[in-house]
Protein backbone atom coordinates (compact mmCIF):
# COMPACT_ATOMS: atom_id res chain seq x y z
CA UNK A 1 0.00 0.00 0.00
CA UNK A 2 3.12 2.54 1.05
CA UNK A 3 4.31 2.00 -2.38
CA UNK A 4 1.27 2.49 -4.35
CA UNK A 5 1.04 5.88 -2.53
CA UNK A 6 4.46 6.19 -3.23
CA UNK A 7 3.70 5.71 -7.23
CA UNK A 8 0.54 7.58 -7.15
CA UNK A 9 2.81 10.30 -5.71
CA UNK A 10 5.24 10.26 -8.36
CA UNK A 11 2.55 10.05 -10.78
CA UNK A 12 1.35 13.17 -9.61
CA UNK A 13 4.60 14.63 -9.64
CA UNK A 14 5.23 13.89 -12.94
CA UNK A 15 2.06 14.90 -13.94
CA UNK A 16 2.31 18.15 -12.33
CA UNK A 17 5.96 18.89 -13.49
CA UNK A 18 4.80 18.65 -17.37
CA UNK A 19 1.76 20.32 -16.56
CA UNK A 20 4.60 23.71 -15.08
CA UNK A 21 6.49 22.62 -18.27
CA UNK A 22 3.35 23.22 -20.45
CA UNK A 23 2.48 26.53 -18.83
CA UNK A 24 6.10 27.64 -18.62
CA UNK A 25 6.24 26.70 -22.73
CA UNK A 26 2.81 28.82 -23.18
CA UNK A 27 3.93 31.93 -21.42
CA UNK A 28 7.54 31.99 -23.25
CA UNK A 29 5.12 31.70 -26.52
CA UNK A 30 3.13 34.50 -25.45
CA UNK A 31 5.76 36.74 -24.21
CA UNK A 32 7.73 36.08 -27.45
CA UNK A 33 4.33 36.89 -29.61
CA UNK A 34 4.08 40.32 -27.26
CA UNK A 35 7.69 41.32 -27.83
CA UNK A 36 7.05 40.40 -31.72
CA UNK A 37 4.02 43.09 -31.77
CA UNK A 38 6.06 45.77 -29.79
CA UNK A 39 8.37 45.40 -32.25
CA UNK A 40 6.43 45.87 -34.93
CA UNK A 41 4.29 48.99 -33.27
CA UNK A 42 7.64 50.65 -32.50
CA UNK A 43 8.40 49.60 -36.18
CA UNK A 44 4.69 51.30 -37.20
CA UNK A 45 5.37 54.54 -35.13
CA UNK A 46 8.67 55.16 -36.66
CA UNK A 47 7.36 54.83 -40.13
CA UNK A 48 4.22 57.05 -39.15
CA UNK A 49 6.52 59.52 -37.61
CA UNK A 50 8.97 59.67 -40.59
CA UNK A 51 6.56 60.12 -43.17
CA UNK A 52 4.93 62.72 -41.07
CA UNK A 53 8.03 64.31 -41.08
CA UNK A 54 8.85 64.48 -45.06
CA UNK A 55 5.20 65.46 -45.13
CA UNK A 56 5.45 68.97 -42.96
CA UNK A 57 8.72 68.97 -44.55
CA UNK A 58 7.21 69.14 -48.15
CA UNK A 59 4.40 71.32 -47.09
CA UNK A 60 6.73 73.94 -45.34
CA UNK A 61 8.65 74.05 -48.25
CA UNK A 62 5.28 74.73 -50.09
CA UNK A 63 4.53 77.70 -47.72
CA UNK A 64 7.76 79.36 -48.68
CA UNK A 65 7.04 79.08 -52.40
CA UNK A 66 3.78 80.49 -51.58
CA UNK A 67 1.92 77.41 -53.07
CA UNK A 68 0.11 77.07 -50.23
CA UNK A 69 -1.97 79.71 -47.78
CA UNK A 70 -0.67 80.25 -44.23
CA UNK A 71 -3.56 78.70 -42.87
CA UNK A 72 -3.49 75.65 -45.51
CA UNK A 73 -0.21 74.78 -44.33
CA UNK A 74 -1.04 75.70 -40.75
CA UNK A 75 -4.35 72.94 -41.01
CA UNK A 76 -1.84 70.30 -42.63
CA UNK A 77 1.32 70.77 -40.33
CA UNK A 78 -1.14 71.24 -36.91
CA UNK A 79 -2.49 67.84 -38.11
CA UNK A 80 0.48 66.22 -39.24
CA UNK A 81 2.04 67.61 -35.98
CA UNK A 82 0.28 65.04 -33.59
CA UNK A 83 1.44 62.33 -35.72
CA UNK A 84 5.59 63.28 -34.72
CA UNK A 85 7.14 62.57 -31.54
CA UNK A 86 8.35 65.72 -31.40
CA UNK A 87 11.09 67.22 -29.27
CA UNK A 88 10.65 70.52 -27.53
CA UNK A 89 12.04 72.59 -30.11
CA UNK A 90 9.62 71.03 -33.10
CA UNK A 91 6.92 71.23 -30.37
CA UNK A 92 7.28 75.03 -30.67
CA UNK A 93 7.78 75.41 -34.82
CA UNK A 94 4.41 73.01 -34.88
CA UNK A 95 2.68 75.18 -32.19
CA UNK A 96 2.33 78.75 -34.12
CA UNK A 97 0.65 76.35 -36.91
CA UNK A 98 -1.88 74.79 -34.59
CA UNK A 99 -2.81 78.18 -32.88
CA UNK A 100 -3.31 79.75 -36.48
CA UNK A 101 -5.05 76.65 -37.59
CA UNK A 102 -7.28 77.08 -34.53
CA UNK A 103 -7.60 80.80 -34.97
CA UNK A 104 -8.86 80.14 -38.66
CA UNK A 105 -10.61 76.67 -37.96
CA UNK A 106 -14.02 78.08 -38.67
CA UNK A 107 -13.77 79.17 -42.38
CA UNK A 108 -15.36 76.61 -44.47
CA UNK A 109 -13.36 74.25 -46.55
CA UNK A 110 -13.11 72.03 -50.24
CA UNK A 111 -16.62 71.65 -50.86
CA UNK A 112 -18.40 73.61 -47.83
CA UNK A 113 -16.25 76.75 -49.09
CA UNK A 114 -17.38 75.73 -52.93
CA UNK A 115 -21.22 75.99 -51.69
CA UNK A 116 -20.56 79.92 -50.17
CA UNK A 117 -21.84 82.71 -52.38
CA UNK A 118 -19.11 84.90 -53.96
CA UNK A 119 -19.63 87.72 -51.25
CA UNK A 120 -19.48 85.38 -48.27
CA UNK A 121 -16.22 84.07 -49.86
CA UNK A 122 -14.28 87.53 -50.27
CA UNK A 123 -15.71 88.14 -46.82
CA UNK A 124 -14.18 85.14 -45.32
CA UNK A 125 -11.00 85.45 -47.64
CA UNK A 126 -10.47 88.76 -45.98
CA UNK A 127 -11.42 87.89 -42.42
CA UNK A 128 -8.46 84.74 -43.16
CA UNK A 129 -6.14 87.10 -44.55
CA UNK A 130 -6.42 89.55 -41.32
CA UNK A 131 -5.89 86.59 -38.93
CA UNK A 132 -2.70 85.00 -41.18
CA UNK A 133 -1.32 88.77 -40.50
CA UNK A 134 -1.20 87.87 -37.31
CA UNK A 135 0.71 85.05 -37.36
CA UNK A 136 2.36 85.66 -40.34
CA UNK A 137 6.32 86.35 -39.10
CA UNK A 138 6.35 83.37 -36.62
CA UNK A 139 4.17 81.26 -39.67
CA UNK A 140 7.40 82.13 -42.22
CA UNK A 141 10.42 81.79 -39.75
CA UNK A 142 8.92 78.47 -38.43
CA UNK A 143 8.23 77.04 -41.72
CA UNK A 144 11.70 77.83 -43.02
CA UNK A 145 12.83 75.81 -39.95
CA UNK A 146 10.75 73.27 -40.66
CA UNK A 147 11.82 72.87 -44.58
CA UNK A 148 15.19 71.27 -42.23
CA UNK A 149 13.16 69.14 -40.35
CA UNK A 150 15.27 65.71 -38.88
CA UNK A 151 13.85 63.12 -41.33
CA UNK A 152 14.91 60.09 -38.81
Amino acid sequence: MTSGLILIGGAVIVILTGYAFYLGMQLKRQKSRQEQADKELREDLERSDSDARKSVQIIAKALMQKDLTETEAAMRIGFLSQKIAANPEEKMLFSVFQQLAEATSHVPILVDWQALEASEKSRLTKERTAIESKYSEFVQASGEQLTRLRLS
